[in-house]
């Protein structure tokens, strides 16, 4: 891949390409390319179910764990999943198309919160019967709405974000590589 330039495509400068790096690629060339293209392609998408991108929470107050759970990187499709479940919309007649009122931000994080736990983690918590009939809740997520604090919620969802390639610095990076 020797005549590919790594940048963002906002940084692009068509004036650096050199001679070189405009020359058509032979099949063989190709060939390499694509092979690791696939590679990086089938890796990416593997990557948000590996174990070693989930990343340990733990929930201390005054100084005394109180809870410990672990998250994974959540998909564009997961993300957008939990917009439209805190957002509400208005009544529409058949054939008509949605229209959006409101979304509830906290709702909307603790949606992604809810998601982006590992299951076995999600079904000892959030899911956990006796817990939700003990605090009078119906669903994880209203369970992660009643045992976080607003600002817990808030670290936990930009956790989420970053390990789901949220953070600035983490795009540029990957882009670089």
């Amino acid at each position: 891949m020797s005549g590919t330039k790594n940048t963002t495509p906002e940084a692009f400068d068509e004036t650096t390409v050199t001679a070189d790096e405009t020359a058509p690629m032979t099949q063989e060339e190709i060939l390499l390319n694509e092979s690791e293209l696939l590679a990086g392609l089938l890796e990416l998408g593997k990557s948000k179910d590996d174990a070693a991108n989930y990343k340990k929470i733990q929930i201390k107050r005054d100084g005394v764990l109180k809870l410990e759970f672990r998250v994974r990187p959540i998909s564009e499709d997961e993300n957008q999943k939990c917009w439209r479940q805190a957002t509400s919309y208005a009544h529409r007649k058949p054939n008509q198309p949605k229209v959006a009122i409101d979304t509830d931000l906290a709702m909307y994080r603790a949606y992604i919160v809810y998601t982006a736990t590992i299951d076995e983690d999600r079904a000892k918590l959030w899911d956990n019967r006796k817990a939700q009939e003990a605090l009078g809740v119906l669903h994880g997520v209203d369970m992660i709405d009643r045992v976080l604090l607003a600002g817990e919620k808030n670290r936990v969802y930009d956790l989420i974000d970053e390990i789901s390639g949220g953070g600035e610095e983490e795009t540029e990076e990957y882009a670089k590589n």
